[in-house]
């Protein structure tokens, strides 16, 4: 990926250097990565569950610009 996008950004998190479990993971392609230079620190996560005909899982990031406008990060 970093030879299409030289500011691509991936890290992973583990438990711990013997043990090797999974605890998170980043990634940012560049043209959002510039973006987010932009934006306020704080990050809104929520996440909620839908019942009825759609059972599933929403899920929503968002964050305030300079603007102070709401800029939405994620939408699953």
């Amino acid at each position: 990926m970093r030879f299409v996008d030289p500011d691509f950004v991936f890290a992973i998190k583990t438990t711990s250097y013997n043990d090797k479990r999974f605890t998170r993971c980043f990634w940012c392609i560049g043209p959002p990565k510039k973006t987010y230079k932009l934006l306020r620190p704080v990050v809104v996560i929520d996440k909620t569950f839908l019942k009825g005909r759609y059972r599933e899982t929403l899920l929503t990031a968002i964050t305030i610009d300079l603007s102070n406008h709401i800029f939405h990060l994620h939408f699953r």
